[in-house]
């Protein structure tokens, strides 16, 4: 599955990127997330709890940073298994923050998701739909967060 969308923030390109590489903010804005933990300036580990279709499960995965040019570009490498159906996802989403003006930035972002397993088999429409929430509701709060403090 991919996604891919374009979203403007009112808040300087800067305040945008330190955001997303805050663990704490970043996970707080994330549906599901718990238990985000930063092993070092790279590598994350954590948990996802979320439903899909008629299952309710959590993935624990682990998050790599791949490339970062600061306050530009951020790609992620991510990998994970459902502690209930043992389905597997992998994710690689990347990032571009564009200056629109001094308060406004325009966050570009492609995430290529793979599912396989007992989910997988539910089929592309639930995913995706599922996935499309939760991507949705995550740049609504990093909105909330990032315009209702500039930073």
């Amino acid at each position: 599955m991919n996604y891919e969308d374009k979203i403007e923030v009112n808040a300087a390109r800067q305040a945008v990127w330190d955001f997303l590489l805050d663990v704490d903010r970043f996970s707080a804005c994330m549906p599901g997330v718990e238990d985000l933990n930063r092993l070092d300036d790279r590598n994350f580990t954590g948990t996802m709890k979320a439903k899909v279709g008629p299952f309710t499960g959590a993935f624990e995965f682990q998050a790599e940073i791949v490339e970062s040019e600061p306050p530009a570009t951020l790609s992620a490498h991510v990998a994970g298994q459902d502690t209930v159906t043992k389905s597997t996802m992998t994710s690689d989403i990347a990032m571009t923050l564009a200056e629109l003006g001094p308060q406004q930035t325009q966050l570009s972002y492609q995430a290529t998701v793979d599912v396989k397993g007992r989910l997988a088999i539910i089929g592309d429409l639930v995913i995706r739909a599922t996935g499309a929430q939760v991507i949705n509701e995550f740049f609504k709060r990093l909105r909330e967060q990032t315009e209702a403090t500039g930073r």
